[in-house]
């Protein structure tokens, strides 16, 4: 009956806004337990920086320290991500009102910007399909919109690494300790055979965590040896 309805009427309007918040909402629950993660492997490595300056392990220190700084970038992407999330969810309650008037979603300029800023984050790209889609089908936005997922590249700024980590080194640690941290200066092989072994030996020595922070240790080791 309901194909029957949507071949001689189109498709209802009150189901296409239904279906689009509740993608909406899924989204928005995936990014909740992604900056959780995120949260969780930023404490996780503030712990191991201490651990290894207690040590005067400082090249170690500076190792955690860089994998910190590209979680917390991560993590500051996800939270931009869920409140652009936020703002569509506002702007298609505002829609609900348009099928009152006119009879159907319209399209909507602002949540295409919105989408476009999305897309641009690689770590969600893949989330953000199946909204992409249902927010087309229902005509609120183009279908370009949702071709720009296969091919959204974010492109990272040129920033200074090793003042940042030392940065990030003072936050935790003060300036003291911090002073006495080096970028070590050994060739690149060796650098990566001793990441390897030091992540190794942290995995291993922090049993008791939770199994989700050490399968996360466990895929960075995983990335170096490849």
């Amino acid at each position: 009956m309901d194909l029957v309805k949507n071949a001689i009427w189109g498709p209802d309007p009150k189901e296409q806004y239904r279906k689009c918040l509740q993608s909406l909402r899924k989204n928005k629950r995936q990014l909740d337990r992604q900056i959780q993660d995120l949260n969780n492997v930023e404490k996780k490595s503030k712990s191991l920086i201490k651990q290894a300056a207690k040590k005067n392990d400082m090249k170690s220190a500076r190792l955690y320290a860089k994998e910190l700084r590209n979680t917390q970038k991560v993590n500051e992407r996800m939270h931009v991500s869920r409140a652009t999330l936020d703002s569509i969810e506002l702007k298609l309650n505002e829609q609900q009102q348009l099928i009152k008037i006119k009879g159907s979603l319209q399209k909507s300029t602002a949540i295409m910007q919105d989408m476009s800023q999305l897309v641009r984050v690689p770590q969600i790209s893949k989330t953000v399909q199946e909204l992409s889609k249902e927010l087309t089908k229902s005509g609120v936005i183009d279908e370009m919109v949702s071709d720009m997922l296969d091919s959204a590249e974010w492109e990272d700024e040129e920033l200074d690494e090793n003042e940042e980590i030392d940065d990030l080194l003072t936050d935790i640690l003060g300036d003291k300790e911090t002073a006495i941290v080096q970028e070590p200066s050994t060739p690149a092989a060796v650098q990566q055979e001793a990441q390897k072994t030091e992540l190794a030996a942290a995995i291993e020595a922090d049993d008791d965590d939770d199994e989700d922070l050490i399968q996360n240790m466990r895929q960075r080791l995983s990335s170096l040896q490849g």
